[in-house]
Parts: C-alpha cells; sequence; structure tokens
C-alpha cells in the first residue's frame, strides 16, 4: 500500500526514472554489442558513384579517385575498425573524372529474417547506396556485389582482342605505340598493344549510270590493332574493365596514357 501511495503522489518521477533506466539499458546493449560481439564480416565490390543508379551520376574526380588506398579504414564511435579497404581499381575516363572500384571488408549486421544485411544501421544491398568515411576522405558509392550474395569477381585471365579503328587520320596511328600499357590501380597491366597495321580507307562511289564503285581515300586510314587484355568471366560473359563486354561486333574504347581509341570494332578474339 505505502508503495502504490508513494507511485500516486510520484507519477512523473516514476515515469523520468522509467525512461532513464530504459535509456541506460539500450546504451549498454549498444556498448556491449559495439565492444564485446564478434565482428561479422563480408566482402563487398563499390562503384564510385553518388550512390543511386538511376542518376545521372558524374563519376568521382581524380582527387578524390588519388585519395583512397588499400588499408584505408572506417571507424565507429568506439574506436574499432568496421570497414577496410583491400583493393582499389581505377581506370581513365577520358577527362577529368575516373571510373573507381573499391573492394572493401564491411563489419555487418544479419537479419536472419529478412536474410539481409546492415551496415553502419543502413540495408546494405546490390544496386543501393553506400558512404566511407576513410580517415579525411568521405567515399560516396553503389554497392554492385556482395560476397555470398552475387557472383564473386572471377580472376583476371588474357585474352587476343583484334579491333579496326575506321577513318582515322595518320597522326593518330603515328600516336599508336607497340607495347604501349593501360594499367589498373594496383598497377596491373590490363591492356597492351601487340601489334598495328593500315591501310586506306575505302569509300563508295557512284557514277552517273548508278553503278558503285569501291575506291580508297587519299587521307584517311583504317587501323587494325591487336591488342592483349585481362578480362574477367561474368556468368557466360566476358568484362574488360568492369563494364565493357567483348563480343565479336562491340565497340571497344581503350584510354592510354597518350592517345585513345574510342570505339574500335572487334574483329576477331583469342
Amino acid at each position: 500500500m505505502k508503495i502504490l501511495r508513494w507511485y500516486s503522489k510520484n507519477k512523473r518521477t516514476t515515469y523520468i526514472l522509467a525512461v532513464g533506466i530504459a535509456l541506460l539499458s539500450l546504451a549498454g546493449i549498444f556498448f556491449y554489442q559495439a565492444k564485446y560481439l564478434k565482428p561479422s564480416y563480408i566482402t563487398v565490390r563499390i562503384k564510385g558513384s553518388p550512390g543511386n543508379w538511376w542518376w545521372v551520376t558524374p563519376r568521382p574526380p581524380d582527387w578524390l579517385a588519388s585519395a583512397v588506398k588499400v588499408g584505408d579504414k572506417e571507424f565507429n564511435a568506439m574506436n574499432k575498425s568496421i570497414a577496410e579497404i583491400t583493393s582499389v581499381d581505377v581506370y581513365d575516363a577520358g577527362g577529368p573524372t575516373k571510373d573507381v572500384y573499391l573492394t572493401a571488408k564491411l563489419d555487418v549486421r544479419y537479419n536472419a529474417q529478412t536474410k539481409k544485411y546492415r551496415y553502419k544501421g543502413e540495408p546494405l544491398e546490390i544496386g543501393g547506396p553506400i558512404t566511407l568515411s576513410l580517415g579525411s576522405t568521405f567515399f560516396p558509392g553503389m554497392v554492385v556485389s556482395i560476397a555470398g550474395v552475387s557472383n564473386t569477381p572471377q580472376p583476371y585471365k588474357d585474352i587476343t582482342v583484334e579491333v579496326q579503328y575506321k577513318d582515322r587520320w595518320p597522326y593518330e596511328y603515328a600516336a599508336i605505340t607497340v607495347g604501349d600499357t593501360i594499367k589498373d590501380g594496383q598497377g596491373i597491366v590490363i591492356a597492351e598493344v601487340l601489334k598495328k597495321e593500315r591501310t586506306p580507307a575505302e569509300r563508295e562511289a557512284y557514277t552517273s549510270s548508278g553503278e558503285v564503285l569501291r575506291r580508297l581515300s587519299p587521307v584517311l586510314d583504317n587501323f587494325y590493332v591487336t591488342v592483349k587484355l585481362k578480362v574477367r568471366d561474368r556468368d557466360e560473359l566476358t568484362v574488360w574493365r568492369e563494364e565493357q563486354y567483348i563480343k565479336i561486333g562491340n565497340q571497344l574504347w581503350m584510354l592510354f596514357p597518350h592517345y585513345n581509341i574510342s570505339g574500335a570494332f572487334i574483329t576477331s578474339i583469342h
């Protein structure tokens, strides 16, 4: 009875005590999980972008691409590592921006009921946005693969590709040098020029009677360039530089340090 009488006279105090105890309990649970629970790590692949695939997204600028390094980490409020960069692939995009792909090991929580992961309290989903605070670098991106959820990137393999680069000027041919290479962000050579040839560009000429004649351009050439590429298999497809699919008839964009071969047609694959 005394307790009931005290409660009736001190409802506000009782409410404050109850809220305080609940908040302390939640804080204790959070502290325990953050400090003592064994982390659950998964590996994800991240493409540098503002994060939503439906945007017309600009690529990361070169100064952001160069700021992210293998070994960079993100820490939580308890100074515990929750993300570590294990690989950085940077590709020339033909201007002041770069195509950037990161592989990161993340400390996540798994919901067995929804069968989904959460990182920093947010859903971790393929196609979804993600942000990493890596020391003094803020890196926004989009998740493109999750180990165990989507197909794991396959190791590199070498192939040889021949391309036809049509209607080009002679000075462009002179710029192409056998032995020139393209590297990814880890210094791996992913393209190397093996051979080059050229012939005068072909033209169709029409006579007054409607006859079609084959003629050669006096100024423009067709180039035939043989290149060794490091590619990966993705399902039944062959992919170079993350997003270029290697098929006969497809166009290939190769941005070398001192010149570009843009939109050359693949004519053979070995």
